[in-house]
């Protein structure tokens, strides 16, 4: 097996939460609230169904193809060469994502802390640290987020609770004035960045105990709807509809915390607990490609890629977007329905070919 390291259901919770919450809790509430308004902040209620249907799907193929990834079971179902090409074209899906990851991670940085810095700086330093940890495995990439989450999660909740005195609630009324087709709308881009644990196909077999994969997957589907209905909740409550023009409400937010003239700009907090959380994600995609590309082409190793594939994100990272405004037009407007096919679509026409071809040969479940 290319990965000896195994992981608890808890490790898996907070890398699913990494997994989505690195970048949505930054970019979502100005996304969301261009088309819902007020009521952006039941868009993240209204997207965990989509992610625990994934979940539970993720779960089943997990069952039925045991000790495999979604890169072995794609050729155990469809057979050796339609599964390898299958396979390509998810390593694509990994890699053109992952691109956007890190160029949302270098624009971020270049905007809040040093705008004079070349985003090839910031881009080749998170890589290069992705890399050293991946070369570990799984392994030692789940502690350093079981170790880090929990933190994360007190200080965020912390720092958003610390602006309680620029909650206007009045803001959050009247709910539903337009009716549910904005919130539906708004929640289209949103969806796709749910269904981004569709990495946990690439690394179920590798939990301590895989059949809890399903129940696990979904505690961290559940508690990731939860922080980001609290993020959208207070970004609506202190800024009411200027959320839309906003690109990241969210470290606005924090900047305004003062208490008692002493606790204050704490946005540093924030940016620590955002690194944290990008490197978390961006090596995950890292992880996923080299893992995946290592057993398309059936090496014992995944290691010796490491460093050609850092090297094509580095590069990819760079040229996907002119600038912040056609990348946050690209991610909100066209990575979902691209997402779509990957992340919901295609695993679920996998798991209606299973059960088939299970009733058919006689050997399903």
């Amino acid at each position: 097996m290319l990965e000896q390291g195994k992981i608890s259901c808890t490790q898996t919770v907070y890398l699913l939460i990494n997994l989505v919450g690195a970048t949505a809790v930054v970019f979502l509430p100005a996304i969301t609230a261009q088309d819902a308004g007020r009521d952006a902040w039941m868009v993240p209620l209204l997207t965990t169904l989509p992610a625990i249907y994934l979940a539970l799907v993720i779960a089943t193929l997990g069952k039925r193809y045991p000790g495999q990834t979604l890169i072995q079971y794609l050729q155990t179902a469809l057979g050796t060469w339609p599964g390898k090409a299958a396979g390509l074209f998810y390593l694509f899906y990994f890699v053109h994502t992952n691109a956007f990851i890190i160029r949302e991670f270098g624009e971020l940085m270049i905007t809040i802390i040093m705008p004079e810095t070349p985003l090839v700086v910031f881009h080749v330093l998170i890589l290069l640290l992705c890399a050293w940890a991946i070369r570990g495995g799984l392994e030692v990439l789940a502690r350093v987020m079981e170790f880090t989450w929990p933190l994360i999660i007190i200080l965020f909740m912390t720092a958003i609770l610390l602006t309680a005195n620029e909650i206007e609630p009045q803001r959050l009324f009247p709910v539903l004035e337009n009716g549910i087709m904005p919130i539906i709308s708004a929640s289209l881009a949103p969806t796709g960045w749910r269904g981004e644990i569709i990495l946990l196909a690439m690394f179920l077999p590798f939990m301590a105990r895989p059949r809890e994969g399903g129940r696990c997957a979904i505690m961290a589907v559940v508690a990731i709807g939860v922080i980001l209905t609290a993020d959208a909740l207070i970004n609506t409550a202190v800024f009411g509809p200027v959320v839309a023009r906003m690109t990241f409400p969210t470290f606005s937010l924090v900047r305004m915390v003062s208490v008692a003239n002493f606790i204050e700009r704490i946005d540093a907090v924030l940016v620590a607990i955002w690194v944290i959380g990008m490197f978390g994600k961006i090596a995950l995609f890292y992880y996923a490609t080299v893992l995946g590309a290592a057993q398309l082409a059936n090496v014992k190793d995944y290691r010796p890629l490491v460093l050609p594939v850092g090297v094509l994100l580095a590069a990819l990272s760079i040229y996907v977007a002119g600038n912040s405004k056609e990348l946050v037009e690209h991610i909100a407007q066209i990575w979902p329905l691209f997402a779509y096919v990957f992340e919901y679509i295609a695993p679920t026409m996998l798991l209606v070919l299973t059960v088939l071809k299970g009733r058919y040969t006689g050997s399903g479940s």
